[in-house]
């Protein structure tokens, strides 16, 4: 199918294309023939031509400067190392420039030689071409911009501008803009597989990085600190960079087949917006460029990782090496053990370390120093017979080497083999002196023997009575110290048991001060009669306590003080009440004295105090009352519990309970005295 275009881009051209399938394509080209004209002069002459200007000098004045410039920072750089190195690292071409003006490396005359061979050897392969090389891609007429081509032909030549009537045309409709489904398609593969590449080379190159490093500890590391972890780590990070690299050339592969398909839609004129054509360009342009960077950065990765294999591996080698060589000097090491132990004569194994060690230093400074150099200088001037001298010279150095290697194993299984033998001689020297020494000991032995037997038995004997001594003398200390240690046992125990006698006396005596009503005492006797139960002191006071104490329990101090309140006004309303009772005036009476009688407080006699002969039947019951009331202020429960037994009548009567209460606590509180004083006084006597 043709497609044929009312426009002319330019007006001496005709372009009729094909469909980007097609081999061919055809170009119609009208060309209008020039019109002749003639061209009518001025009939005055010619004016003169005018005077050439003069010719400027800038460009000599600018080489001359350049060169002095030049050649000040060619001495410069000579005279200053760093300037030197900095070049090398930074400006390659510039150091070679430095080295081929001093003649560092070559003469003039083989430099001048070697660029005229490399430009004869670029020219005959341009012309006649050279074996290896792939032929050039030429695009097909369908992918070359036609218009373009035919402009810049046409334009070398003038042609004269012709005006050509055409009838009038109208203007037709552009066709629809229609962006077929494969160009959608191929944008999200090419979204989708090029997010998926640059990932997966990162991955890739994370796991590289993580690959080196591990490899990096694993050498680096002493081999008792080596355990089955570094392996591991080392085994996951290369599988994992080798499925990410698969995966992520399989994703590369994908997004370059859909950027490159894109590209040839659209140079082949899909119908599509200028501005998706425009932003999908824009797409294909970044994507190949993040393509490229990652790839680059990948590649940089894991030519290290290549490199460290080829690192670790020589580590393999050589720690190989070192295991041959320390079995030839100490047959039956076993170097997987964590602490190495070398039996034998260790000063061979340093001696030969030294040894090697100077040889493969020198080999090493000669092949930093000389060889790659030379090889290096060689590969830039592009000289073959240089290179292959340089090789040449490295092969015979390599096998040298291995040469000499294989002289130093020699000479050391030799001189392992000749100190072999020289240990087997002198140890059957050593055995035929050390049989003849043996035959003398022996007789010597037999001799020492039976004098020693002797002298043995007659000290054995003088011990054997000093010893019979000093057992009895020592059972006797034993017996003495085994009637001390009971002794003091019994104390212990008496000790022990006076303090658990004690602290249950302290229990007791501490349950009737607590601050409720009654106090179940009935727990804390057991507890007394259990630490006091060989003990009749403690059983006698123990049983002077009532039945009736130890199950309803007793009064404590404050319910007592209470009471004693309720008991003080009662007595005092009923001071008048005589045994026999009274008529109900007099209670009357006897309850208004209460309410009207003034108390007052008067002294307390010393006397009385002190627990002299007193005579208490003058006391009436508001004094006794009164004693009362001074001795349960200052905690004297006797006291009070005595004054309270001297009231008659009712007032006795009103007190009774208090004093049953008050008569059980002091019955209780007695006995735990009375215990805790012996328990005390046991204490004393067993400490």
């Amino acid at each position: 199918m043709y497609k044929f275009t009312t426009h002319l881009a330019n007006p001496n051209l005709i372009l009729v294309r094909k469909q980007i399938g097609d081999a061919t394509c055809t170009a119609l080209v009208v060309m209008r023939a020039p019109r002749r004209t003639y061209a009518q002069f001025d009939k005055d002459a010619c004016p003169p031509p005018p005077k050439a200007p003069p010719k400027a000098r800038k460009i000599l004045w600018t080489t001359i400067g350049a060169t002095i410039l030049t050649g000040a920072a060619v001495v410069y750089a000579k005279s200053s190392p760093d300037a030197r190195n900095w070049l090398e690292s930074n400006a390659p071409w510039a150091n070679d420039f430095i080295a081929l003006v001093y003649q560092e490396n070559t003469t003039y005359w083989k430099a001048t030689v070697n660029q005229i061979s490399r430009a004869t050897t670029a020219i005959s392969n341009f012309m006649f071409g050279k074996e290896g090389v792939s032929p050039l891609d030429f695009q097909q007429r369908s992918e070359q911009d036609l218009e373009k081509d035919a402009a810049e032909h046409f334009a070398k030549k003038d042609y004269e501008l012709t005006v050509i009537q055409t009838e009038e045309c109208p203007p037709q409709q552009p066709p629809p803009i229609v962006i077929t489904k494969d160009m959608v398609e191929l944008e999200h593969d090419m979204h989708e597989n090029t997010k998926l590449a640059i990932d997966s080379y990162k991955q890739a190159k994370k796991y590289c990085m993580d690959y080196n490093k591990a490899l990096y500890a694993i050498v680096e590391a002493p081999i008792e600190d080596l355990d089955k972890k570094n392996f591991s780590s080392l085994r996951g990070a290369q599988n994992e960079r080798d499925n990410l690299m698969k995966k992520a050339h399989e994703s590369a592969s994908k997004a370059r087949c859909a950027i490159e398909t894109l590209d040839r839609m659209i140079k082949a004129g899909v119908q599509a917006p200028p501005e998706s054509i425009a932003a999908t360009q824009r797409y294909i342009k970044k994507f190949r460029a993040d393509l490229q960077e990652a790839e680059t950065a990948y590649k940089e990765e894991h030519e290290k990782a290549v490199l460290s294999d080829r690192y670790w591996n020589k580590v393999e080698a050589a720690r190989a090496e070192f295991k041959e060589e320390l079995q030839m000097l100490f047959p039956g090491v076993d170097l997987s053990v964590r602490k190495l132990e070398l039996h034998g004569d260790t000063d061979l194994l340093l001696m030969y370390t030294l040894k090697k060690v100077q040889y493969l230093q020198n080999a090493i400074a000669e092949l930093q120093t000389v060889r790659e150099l030379k090889i290096n200088r060689a590969i830039e001037c592009h000289d073959d017979k240089a290179i292959i001298d340089a090789k040449v010279e490295e092969t015979i150095k390599r096998e040298s080497l291995h040469k000499e290697l294989e002289f130093q194993k020699k000479s050391l299984a030799i001189q392992a083999e000749a100190n072999r033998r020289m240990k087997e001689q002198l140890k059957k020297q050593f055995e035929i002196q050390q049989e003849v020494l043996q035959d003398k000991l022996k007789a010597k032995d037999k001799e020492v023997l039976s004098k020693f037997n002797k002298a043995v038995s007659e000290e054995v004997e003088k011990e054997r009575v000093v010893f019979k001594k000093d057992m009895a003398a020592m059972a006797g200390k034993l017996m003495a110290i085994e009637q001390t240690l009971k002794k003091r046992a019994k104390a212990e125990e008496e000790a022990r048991r006076s303090q658990s006698l004690w602290a249950a006396a302290e229990a007791l005596l501490s349950a009737t001060r607590r601050s409720t009503t009654e106090a179940k005492i009935d727990n804390e006797i057991k507890a007394l009669e259990k630490a006091g139960k060989d003990d009749r002191l403690v059983q006698t006071v123990l049983s002077g306590i009532p039945q009736e104490a130890r199950q309803k329990g007793v009064a404590t101090e404050k319910c007592l003080l209470d009471k004693f309140e309720k008991l003080e006004r009662t007595a005092m309303k009923v001071a008048l009440i005589g045994r026999e009772g009274a008529p109900l005036p007099v209670y009357f009476l006897s309850w208004l004295q209460s309410k009207l009688l003034f108390q007052k407080f008067a002294e307390i006699p010393e006397d009385e105090l002190n627990n002299k002969p007193t005579d208490f039947t003058k006391l009436d019951t508001f004094d006794i009352i009164q004693r009362a009331r001074y001795h349960m202020d200052h905690g004297d429960l006797q006291s009070a519990l005595r004054y309270v037994n001297l009231l008659q009548g009712a007032p006795r009567a009103a007190a009774g309970d208090w004093a049953d209460a008050a008569r059980h606590h002091l019955e209780v509180r007695q006995a735990a005295q009375a215990v805790m004083a012996h328990a005390s006084v046991s204490g004393l006597l067993y400490s």
